[in-house]
């Protein structure tokens, strides 16, 4: 399974309604993330709007198809759309931050070598 990294912005004027919309999601958008492969889904927000996001998925494009092609995402996406400081939809405009570095990864990869150094 492939994480992903990924960066939005959140109009700074609107970080409160977005914090308030995000801590009650809707039930029917989550399960449609759920259903679409969207794994340990999260988002962090810095007081200058800007939205960090992290997600796991076998495929996070065909993940992102299958939650677009949800009545439920298009409302969703809609009613976001005016939190932010891009134009159209948010989950459009992500700009995919590559991985450097993973802990778990680091320490499969030296084995041995990390039990011997306790």
């Amino acid at each position: 399974m492939a994480r992903y990294c990924f960066l939005g912005h959140v109009d700074p004027a609107n970080l409160e309604e977005y914090r308030a919309r995000h801590a009650e999601v809707w039930p029917e958008l989550l399960v449609a993330l759920r259903d679409a492969d969207w794994r340990n889904y999260s988002l962090f927000l810095r007081p200058d709007g800007l939205l960090i996001g992290y997600a796991e998925s076998d495929d996070l494009d065909a993940a992102q198809r299958r939650v677009a092609e949800t009545a439920v995402n298009a409302r969703w996406q809609a009613e976001m759309a005016r939190l932010f400081g891009t134009e159209g939809a948010p989950d459009e405009a992500w700009e995919f931050v590559p991985e450097v570095f993973n802990l778990e990864v680091q320490l499969e990869r030296a084995g041995e070598a990390v039990l011997s150094v306790r």
